[in-house]
């Protein structure tokens, strides 16, 4: 039987593939190919990659010895198991057979951009990440602004070593699964020189209404709003008619930017602190693009946005993720909506 890929571009997948792409990278798929919504270049390392390296490296036979040795019961003990399997991974080279497959992929993808080197997301996909019923999503590792092909290969293990976080652990022991159960994909997707960035949602997770797609955004990549550095600004866009019934603007002292080959956090400059970070005719349409994944999907979505700030409008405007939404509360009645309207309206005042 032939072996997988090792490489996938996100423009022959969909979401059927995650098997072998994990979820991340099989959704930024089934956005470019079957919904056919602006998400930027790139292509998945996928599990044949991780799995070839675990077995070429003795990682799997290494890591089987030293869980032999105890199961662990308590937080400290998979805090050990964590830290010790990571290292396992980490110490291993990648063979120069799946780095050169890696490698001229990130050549391909860099001529295609008509950059030398071009810089990239690097992203962990898990199999059972970004699932309806997954204990996992967010919790695997990402790396922004990633340029070279050194640097790639490095983040691409340390993605691989994410799998085993004591989180991760702790579930699949308290589940009966075996520790190295599960499969991860990595994606390498072209970096947006990002002006602004958020998230958008289809429904309102707390209330289950799903009149308006919410939107939320600040300077800088999105990465400020996910760790909590900054009050995001929110928009209420109508469902039916893609305007701007609601604006929530704060004050974003911090921003996420990019720097030479990575991020940092840095003071948002005092003009524009208190400006929008996207503008109506943007968030409307955010909300459109939104709306065109929850009705392919079927169902109500999370994802993430970005705006690139070389680019003009709409042309600037990209999604960067997209996932179910998993905790949804069941849908208020008319005369609950209606409060909660004059309830937000009040305590703007």
């Amino acid at each position: 039987m032939a072996e997988n890929p090792i490489v996938l571009w996100f423009e022959d997948i969909t979401s059927e593939n995650v098997n072998l792409v994990g979820s991340k990278c099989g959704n930024l798929g089934e956005m470019i190919k079957k919904i056919k919504v602006p998400v930027p270049p790139g292509f998945a390392i996928t599990t044949e990659a991780f799995d070839r390296f675990m077995k070429e490296t003795d990682s799997e036979e290494e890591i089987t010895k030293y869980l032999a040795r105890f199961p662990p019961k308590d937080i400290a003990q998979y805090d050990e198991a964590s830290e010790v399997i990571s290292q396992i991974i980490l110490s291993k080279q990648i063979s120069r057979e799946l780095q050169d497959i890696i490698n001229q992929a990130y050549e391909e993808l860099s001529q295609k951009c008509e950059v030398g080197d071009i810089s990239v997301s690097v992203r962990s996909s898990g199999v059972m990440e970004d699932l309806p019923e997954a204990s996992f999503a967010g919790q695997y590792e990402s790396f922004l602004n990633i340029r070279g092909k050194v640097n790639l290969i490095e983040k691409v293990k340390e993605c691989w070593a994410s799998l085993f976080t004591a989180r991760a652990i702790s579930y699949r022991i308290k589940n009966e699964l075996p520790v190295l159960a599960g499969l991860m994909s990595v994606g390498v997707q072209r970096m947006v020189n990002v002006r602004s960035a958020g998230v958008c949602f289809t429904v309102d997770a707390s209330t289950g209404e799903d009149t308006w797609v919410i939107i939320e955004g600040s300077w800088g990549a999105g990465e400020g709003i996910v760790q909590g550095k900054v009050i995001p600004d929110r928009y209420f866009i109508n469902k039916e008619t893609l305007k701007v019934d609601e604006r929530e603007i704060s004050q974003k002292m911090v921003q996420i930017s990019l720097k030479g080959e990575g991020i940092m956090e840095e003071n948002v400059p005092p003009e524009i602190q208190n400006s929008p970070s996207l503008g109506d005719e943007e968030a409307t349409r955010v909300a459109e693009l939104a709306k065109k994944v929850e009705s392919s999907y079927g169902s109500p979505q999370d994802i993430e946005w970005a705006i690139d700030k070389d680019l003009p409008f709409p042309e600037n405007i990209f999604l960067l993720q997209t996932r179910p939404v998993t905790a949804l509360a069941k849908k208020k009645s008319t005369s609950e909506r209606t409060l909660d309207t004059v309830i937000r309206c009040w305590t703007k005042q």
